[in-house]
């Protein structure tokens, strides 16, 4: 009998993310006024892979309860913007989503989307004059501050817990445990969020999900 195997792009995600804010440091000051340039390159850099990691981690989220949970079969609806998604989502499941939209979660998603949006779409390049890099802004950010090891951190549970505000919402569940690549094997848990209703759950297995 030939067994089938997933690919979960939120574990992935999450493991890039946190492999590069493993790369940064806590600081971009050479001095206290003016930015070290090795140390804003390398934070700079591993902190644009770790909020467009993020960023695929969410989508990605929204797409699986969209196949997985929700069962849809086509493609119109996984193309739509990520609030459109949301407000879909919370229809279907006949939830008031302005619940998460007024809590810190929320808000960490749009501060590093608006950061990521502009660098994607780069237009400006003078960021001030000086002797030395003075701290500058992107997405309405202060870079000195919001690339560093620290606040990455805090971006990437921001994530993890919107997650968790919308599973917990829907009546949902996460699988913070699961593997890049499962099969369905055992006992068919292959995503990374799931609804418990259309799985029979190995007892063992789910004791490692509650931890």
């Amino acid at each position: 009998m030939a067994f089938g195997y997933f690919m979960n792009m939120e574990k992935l995600s999450l493991t890039i993310a946190e492999k590069h804010i493993s790369y940064m440091t806590e600081n971009n000051y050479e001095d206290d006024c003016f930015l070290n340039i090795e140390k804003l390159i390398n934070n700079i850099e591993s902190g644009f892979v770790v909020i467009t990691q993020l960023s695929c981690y969410f989508e990605s989220f929204l797409n699986t309860i969209i196949n997985a949970c929700m069962n849809y079969n086509g493609e119109v609806l996984l193309k739509c913007s990520v609030e459109e998604k949301i407000d879909f989502i919370f229809m279907y499941y006949q939830k008031d989503w302005q619940i998460v939209k007024g809590q810190n979660p929320w808000a960490i998603y749009k501060k590093a989307t608006r950061v990521r949006n502009e660098m994607i779409h780069f237009k400006k390049t003078y960021i001030g004059d000086g002797s030395g890099i003075p701290n500058f802004q992107l997405g309405g950010q202060w870079v000195a501050e919001f690339f560093t090891k620290q606040s990455m951190m805090l971006i990437r549970d921001g994530y993890v817990n919107l997650a968790e505000l919308i599973a917990n919402n829907l009546g949902l569940n996460i699988f913070k445990n699961i593997d890049i690549f499962e099969c369905d094997g055992r006992d068919g848990l292959v995503n990374y969020i799931y609804d418990e209703m259309n799985i029979n759950i190995d007892e063992s297995r789910y004791e490692e999900i509650s931890d």
